[in-house]
């Protein structure tokens, strides 16, 4: 067995690594924490870990995960679990703690990436959310995620799980203007569309399906207050979730990924009839 380069969860290093879990830490240092082997596998593919925390029975069962993190240039260290409790976030963080530089671009480079698919998420607030429509994005060929000033910082230990690795694989920027996220979307030549359950358009209709068939870049609102009036000033249309049940509104995670869905769906469609 890997005998433990750090004994103490009161070391120094610890507490270097425990602080990225505060945003104005992240921030300061360019870095953030991922916890577990799927998250550091993905950060691992992307090139994105600078250094790797394990204990001695994760070290034993991740060699090669171990091995490439030594071959991408991390430093890699084997902790007391007592040490990697005290680094993460969870209280069962798998065994393993990475620390990655940040991930997030600027707009104009995020757009760059869009690939025909954008989502601008105006003041998200919750992480958990935020963290599942990045990975719905990604799932749906979305190519970038904008989230707007006032929103989750993408790096919070929640939203970063909740990505499950997708942080890595999408332009994510965050702290971007409406304003700005709106018109970097119409240089490149998208529709605007917002969700909005008080829409007169449907998802699903004839209408939505043309209009969805070209570059999009979907807007949803926060979770407590909904569009904002700029938005729909904005927007090229907004469009509803059919609801045939008694639910008075879908949770903002599910909404998107209908939302996407429909909108991968509809511009499949569009490339074989073109």
């Amino acid at each position: 067995m890997t005998e433990p380069e750090i004994t103490s969860p009161k070391s120094a290093r610890v507490t270097e690594v425990r602080q990225l879990h505060d945003r104005r830490h992240r921030a300061r240092r360019g870095a953030f924490v991922v916890e577990g082997p799927q998250a550091v596998d993905g950060a691992l593919d992307a090139h994105r870990v600078s250094e790797v925390y394990l204990d001695p029975e994760a070290a034993g069962r991740h060699r090669g995960l171990v091995a490439r993190a030594r071959r991408a240039g991390a430093t890699v260290t084997v902790v007391t679990p007592d040490v990697l409790r005290a680094m993460a976030e969870t209280r069962q963080p798998q065994g393993i703690v990475a620390v990655c530089p940040l991930v997030t671009v600027d707009a104009t480079a995020a757009f760059g990436s869009s690939a025909g698919l954008a989502v601008i998420l105006d003041r998200a607030a919750d992480p958990g959310n935020a963290g599942t429509i990045i990975r719905t994005a990604d799932a749906l060929g979305a190519g970038c995620v904008i989230l707007t000033e006032g929103s989750v910082d993408p790096h919070n230990g929640k939203c970063v799980r909740s990505t499950a690795g997708s942080l890595f694989k999408v332009a994510v920027a965050s702290g971007v203007t409406l304003e700005a996220a709106v018109t970097q979307a119409r240089a490149h030549g998208m529709s605007i569309v917002a969700a909005d359950g008080h829409a007169r358009m449907s998802l699903g209709s004839p209408e939505a399906e043309s209009l969805l068939s070209g570059p999009v870049a979907w807007v949803f609102g926060s979770e407590a207050h909904g569009l904002d009036p700029q938005v729909r000033a904005e927007v090229s249309a907004t469009m509803a979730v059919p609801m045939a049940g008694s639910a008075e509104s879908l949770n903002l995670a599910a909404a998107a990924a209908i939302c996407l869905y429909e909108t991968s769906r509809a511009q499949r469609r569009g490339r074989r009839t073109s």
